[in-house]
């Protein structure tokens, strides 16, 4: 793997960290690297709980309470909500403040089509590009997502974080020698947005059984080298999460409109 390739899959598996975020620049004073780190813990901390349901879609997020909950000021979490609103986390209201961002069938639509359309691409230039070193990654994060998939199958609630982590780790593997920085930098915003869905479709829906074999089929097609197969394969098991959701009527109509 050459190092133009190792430094896309440090940031991949980065990305799928909760505390991503701009480097610092190197000359700042202590007060700026302060307040910048307390601007990526108050983004990943409001992140996490968005990610994990804490606060519910739609939810209001009232300025004072999480001031006083993080301990932070009102200009480091206004910051860090700016930053959720870029990456669709939240909404602001004009003057009525700020609230999670509603899941619906449409975005979850919306949602499901771009992530297909950048992991897809990012897949086949990884297969086009990809080394040993590649391969190996894949090889391990595969193994480690097989026996995390038997975890989930036994409690699906309670197992739910640490297959995710595992899930997430897989799809960086598939990816990591794509060389394009913008590419996995929108791939990344869209992964954690789709784990809001993937959270409802795997806790609430029914038992996934047949998740591990579409995992499987993904890595023996990239494995092969098969550029058709694992886009296909890709593909389909991306759409499993708004499938089931919506086969299960787990989004209710008035969660559609915005």
């Amino acid at each position: 793997m050459t190092q133009q390739d190792q430094a896309v899959l440090t940031r991949l598996v980065e990305s799928a960290k909760l505390a991503e975020g701009p480097a610092a620049e190197p000359d700042l004073g202590p007060k700026r690297r302060k307040a910048s780190t307390a601007i990526e813990s108050t983004y990943a901390t409001l992140r996490n709980r968005i990610i994990k349901g804490s606060y519910p879609q739609g939810s209001k997020l009232h300025l004072e309470t999480l001031k006083s909950s993080l301990g932070v000021s009102g200009s480091t979490l206004r910051e860090a909500l700016t930053r959720l609103i870029g990456e669709h986390f939240v909404v602001a209201e004009g003057q009525k403040g700020f609230k999670v961002a509603p899941m619906s069938l449409c975005d979850l639509d919306d949602l499901t089509n771009a992530r297909i359309t950048l992991e897809t691409t990012a897949l086949v230039e990884s297969i086009q590009l990809g080394g040993g070193d590649w391969e190996d990654q894949l090889v391990t994060s595969f193994r480690r997502l097989a026996r995390a998939q038997e975890w989930l199958e036994a409690d699906p609630v309670e197992a739910f974080d640490a297959w995710e982590t595992r899930n997430q780790e897989f799809h960086n593997a598939l990816v990591a020698a794509s060389p394009s920085k913008w590419l996995a930098n929108f791939r990344g915003i869209l992964l954690h947005n789709s784990e809001r869905y993937r959270r409802l479709s795997g806790a609430q829906g029914p038992l996934p059984v047949e998740v591990h074999e579409e995992h499987k089929a993904i890595f023996e097609a990239a494995m092969a080298r098969d550029v058709d197969q694992a886009v296909s394969a890709l593909s389909q098991h991306i759409r499993r999460a708004a499938n089931v959701i919506r086969s299960n009527g787990l989004l209710k109509e008035q969660e559609e409109s915005r």
